[in-house]
């Protein structure tokens, strides 16, 4: 969930609601499911979060907070629960095709005067991959960190985004035939 907002334009109710859906709500079902996770030797949990608790959006303080949050709260899931058997970890997608996808998609489509797909593809332009994210993709990548494959990662961020948070965009206007 995300309001949009500068900090300066931000009020406290939009900024309290977000945070308490993003960040707030993902704690306290995690607190609820500790005391399981607890009694069978060690758990996994899975925190959803976004590329923008990496990289900042305009207008998007609270949800860029929000999701920076989540990564913490991985972390500090990872080092408290540890020592008990439970992993955290936070999974960062990019453009996925989701209904909240495809809003943006359709807002940015009628900026630009393009349909969804097209829009889709602007989007994802920068992005190695030159296309976004599947729900079933991101489904995979929790399942692969709940599984025991993962067994040894904890307290870390995975990114999929199709490459776009390797992509230095300030040099792309120097790059070969877009000048």
């Amino acid at each position: 969930m995300g309001i949009e907002g500068s900090v300066g334009d931000m009020d406290d109710e939009h900024w309290r609601r977000t945070l308490d859906v993003n960040l707030t709500g993902p704690m306290m079902i995690t607190r609820a499911a500790l005391p399981v996770m607890l009694e069978r030797g060690g758990g996994s949990v899975v925190l959803v979060s976004s590329t923008n608790a990496m990289a900042a959006a305009p207008l998007s303080a609270a949800y860029d907070a929000s999701k920076a949050g989540l990564n913490a709260l991985a972390r500090a899931i990872a080092v408290d629960y540890g020592p008990q058997g439970i992993r955290a970890n936070a999974l960062c997608p990019g453009w996925i095709i989701t209904p909240m996808g495809d809003e943006s998609m359709d807002e940015l489509g009628a900026a630009n005067g393009i349909g969804r797909q097209e829009a889709y593809a602007l989007a994802t332009s920068d992005v190695p991959l030159r296309r976004a994210g599947t729900a079933e993709e991101i489904a995979y990548c929790c399942l692969f960190l709940a599984s025991d494959e993962s067994s040894i990662v904890s307290g870390t961020t995975l990114v999929a985004d199709g490459g776009g948070q390797a992509v230095e965009l300030t040099s792309r206007m120097f790059a070969a035939g877009s000048v």
